[in-house]
């Protein structure tokens, strides 16, 4: 049997979930964003450009896998809550 307790956690952890996709779409567009003026710094602090864009490529593949992760686990968390609705339900 399913009480309400148990709905009110899932839709908790489903609601922190969703906060956290949308720090990672945030961070992820950040880096993005900036990226004329990381590579600029990059190249004025003496790297080439081949490591400059180097290390951008690795920046923005962290943040694309952390959002990719974050997703994935909204996806999870969002079933989980709609299976115990719906079990709460019954």
């Amino acid at each position: 049997m399913i009480d309400q307790t148990q709905v009110e956690f899932a839709k908790t952890f489903w609601e922190q979930s969703r906060t956290a996709v949308l720090q990672a779409h945030q961070a992820w567009d950040m880096v993005m964003r900036s990226q004329k003026t990381m590579m600029d710094s990059m190249r004025n602090a003496g790297a080439p450009f081949s490591l400059a864009a180097d290390q951008f490529d690795k920046l923005m593949e962290f943040h694309a896998n952390q959002y990719k992760a974050a997703l994935e686990y909204m996806d999870k968390m969002s079933a989980e809550y709609q299976q115990l609705l719906a079990k709460s339900k019954t």
